[in-house]
């Protein structure tokens, strides 16, 4: 069963899965992810693939809670996530490139690095050194947010480096204690520790719809 918004990506899919011994069985629905046109517990296991949650703004709890209605108990949960490191490593990358990042380390609040983490724009910058149309969750966050749509998280894995060891970074960072220090707090503000694998761009949750639990009701999108 695939479920997209957009006819033409349905369209793409089917024609690319054309010839493969198993393409017949799919079936092909057009519909939002907050409004899933099934029954209850009609799913063994959902994969929300393209960061779906992100896109999908403020009904990300609607989202999250029409999974929980879908999939069944003991069932499982795939999902892609953004993470805000992907806003913040993206931004620290460019102004390296451009000679910019000390000066922005040494006063973040200055250059409104707590705004780049939140929407990706940096207001100095009429370019936007970085620009993202979507929104981000932590991982601390999405545990929440799965717990209270009914899951719970088995395992994470991270799909990209934090800004630390970007070398391009690194290397403009490391020339001044202060500049270096002031990198690693701001990729904590976003949860994120230097060494810790769960960082970067993104990262996969595999969870699992609790038997125990019941997903908490969210409101219908309007």
């Amino acid at each position: 069963m695939a479920v997209d918004l957009s006819l033409p990506m349905l369209r793409s899919a089917r024609r690319r899965l054309r010839g493969r011994h198993d393409a017949d069985r799919a079936a092909w629905v057009r519909g939002a992810g907050e409004r899933l046109p099934f029954s209850d517990r009609s799913f063994r296991a959902a994969v929300l693939y393209g960061n779906i949650l992100g896109f999908s703004a403020r009904e990300t709890s609607v989202l999250l809670a029409e999974l929980g209605r879908v999939v069944a108990r003991n069932g499982r949960l795939l999902l892609d996530v953004a993470s805000p490191g992907g806003a913040l490593q993206e931004f620290f990358v460019r102004g390296a490139e451009r000679r910019l990042l000390r000066r922005v380390l040494r006063d973040p609040d200055r250059y409104f690095v707590r705004r780049v983490l939140a929407t990706g724009y940096q207001p100095y910058a009429p370019d936007r050194m970085a620009n993202w149309e979507f929104g981000f969750h932590t991982a601390p966050e999405i545990g929440r947010r799965l717990s209270r749509a009914g899951f719970r998280v088995l395992d994470r894995m991270a799909v990209g480096p934090i800004a630390a060891f970007q070398e391009v970074v690194a290397r403009a960072a490391r020339r001044e204690p202060t500049t270096w220090e002031n990198l690693l707090r701001t990729e904590e503000m976003v949860g994120r520790r230097p060494g810790v694998l769960e960082t970067g761009h993104g990262f996969v949750v595999a969870a699992v719809r609790d038997r125990r639990a019941r997903p908490a009701a969210a409101p219908r999108p309007r």
